[in-house]
């Protein structure tokens, strides 16, 4: 049955839904939605309960919350699995998906993104740049100290590219577009590992819509 995700592409969670579909190769359609901002449809309003994106529809099932959606493809569509079948690695997975989903999307959509670009384009207010500060002086750097003393090889896990990466990519390209980048000489494993990420065949792709759709909306 066909698939159809609800969101707005620079959304982070929704780029994660988007990112798993990619890796599983799982087409699908995609209907612009923003949270309290323009008409929504129907249907997005009758299913997700907490007003949020994204919101997945697998034939008749309707499915809410990035997180939740993730463990529904990884149970409905096993093939090339988002959590590894080791049972530590697999809860690790799981904990980067919620470090990724709560202190990195503070400091890097919230403080960061939000004030870079989104303050101007979408908000029609300046940026503060205190909160921006506090990202890149503070938040920021504590995330790749962290990252830097737990990536193992390629990816975050020894088992290689899994539902860790990414969470922590779809975040860490708010950062991109806020132009915004990872100091190689600091954080040497973490500079690679996000441009192994931002280059791949999962992000590449992307990326290149998202870029291409803020710069039709200018930014």
């Amino acid at each position: 049955m066909a698939i159809t995700l609800y969101g707005a592409h620079i959304s982070p969670f929704v780029r994660k839904v988007r990112a798993a579909l990619a890796y599983k190769g799982l087409p699908y359609d995609i209907v612009f939605v923003a949270p309290k901002m323009g008409e929504q449809p129907a249907e997005f309003k009758a299913n997700s309960p907490l007003g949020k994106i994204p919101l997945l529809r697998d034939g008749d099932l309707y499915i809410p919350d990035s997180s939740v959606i993730c463990a529904w493809l990884d149970r409905q569509y096993p093939n090339k699995p988002l959590l590894p079948s080791d049972n530590v690695d697999a809860v690790r997975a799981l904990w980067f998906e919620e470090y990724a989903g709560s202190v990195m999307t503070t400091a890097m959509g919230g403080h960061l993104f939000a004030e870079v670009v989104l303050a101007k384009l979408l908000f029609n207010r300046e940026s503060l740049q205190s909160d921006i500060d506090k990202a890149i002086n503070e938040e920021i750097p504590a995330i790749f100290d962290y990252l830097e003393s737990q990536i193992a090889g390629d990816y975050l896990l020894a088992s290689g590219f899994s539902l860790a990466d990414i969470a922590v990519g779809s975040i860490s390209v708010a950062m991109l577009h806020s132009d915004y980048h990872c100091d190689a000489a600091r954080w040497p494993k973490t500079a690679t590992y996000l441009k192994r990420l931002f280059e791949g065949e999962v992000f590449a792709p992307l990326i290149a819509d998202e870029k291409a759709l803020l710069a039709s909306f200018g930014g």
